[in-house]
């Protein structure tokens, strides 16, 4: 998975396409919301991979599929998440929404309930006295 910014500067990854054009056809797909959009890219190809640089337009925590092309030929699928933290090591998908909730103690209550042969057995017994 590529993982790329909200930065409406350039940006580059790399990829390992199945063939090496001078130019490519570059299909990305919001998984949200199901639309397909070609961005404009650049590419360049060194030792079998291949530098893609766009302008992208991302939406922060958001998931997209892009698809290469060279004319009608797929040469790589992929799929890229957009997010602007940085500690890539410590990553939480949910940072900023949930809290802690500390204004409380941990006691806990625990409810002992009995067996419905021991229940029957002290009706039998309550009943046999009267």
């Amino acid at each position: 998975m590529i993982i790329l910014t909200t930065s409406t500067s350039s940006q580059t990854f790399k990829i390992i396409p199945r063939s090496a054009p001078s130019s490519v056809t570059f299909n990305l797909t919001d998984k949200s919301k199901r639309t397909t959009s070609t961005v404009s890219v650049s590419v360049s190809n060194s030792n079998g991979y291949m530098s893609i640089t766009g302008t992208f337009g991302l939406i922060a925590n958001r998931f997209y599929s892009f698809v290469v092309k060279d004319g009608n030929t797929i040469i790589y699928r992929g799929s890229i998440f957009c997010t602007d933290q940085t500690d890539y090591n410590v990553f939480d998908v949910h940072s900023g929404d949930y809290t802690t909730e500390n204004s409380y103690d941990n006691d806990f209550v625990i409810i002992w309930q009995k067996r419905q042969t021991e229940l029957w057995e002290e009706n039998l017994v309550l009943h046999n006295q009267n």
